[in-house]
């Protein structure tokens, strides 16, 4: 039904989830939707973490601010100097996105 206030194409009570195969492992991102209308974010890292006991991790945000700054951080801190040396001096190129550190593979689900 295509204008009902049912519809529209963002759904803040819908649970929505990401898995991201980025930099051999896997995070998760899950938006946790609240009753008052906000939303927490969750980010799951399955590499294991030192600061776990060498399990893996999940860090909850409490909006979309800290995920946004949360999110950047830990994509940087999974890039080296080589990397970011060649994200640097290469532009997008499709040929060489099995050997390009930008690249990821994702799955998008959502609870409706």
């Amino acid at each position: 039904q295509q204008g009902s206030s049912k519809t529209s194409k963002t759904c803040s009570a819908c649970k929505v989830g990401a898995a991201l195969f980025f930099r051999e492992h896997v995070v998760s991102i899950v938006k946790v939707p609240l009753a008052n209308g906000h939303a927490y974010f969750d980010i799951i890292d399955s590499l294991p973490n030192p600061r776990t006991g060498g399990m893996a991790s999940r860090t909850r945000c409490k909006d979309l601010s800290s995920f946004e700054a949360m999110l950047k951080c830990y994509a940087a801190t999974r890039f080296s100097d080589a990397h970011f040396n060649f994200i640097d001096s290469n532009a997008w190129n499709d040929g060489m996105c099995d050997f390009d550190p930008r690249v990821f593979q994702a799955f998008v689900w959502s609870s409706s």
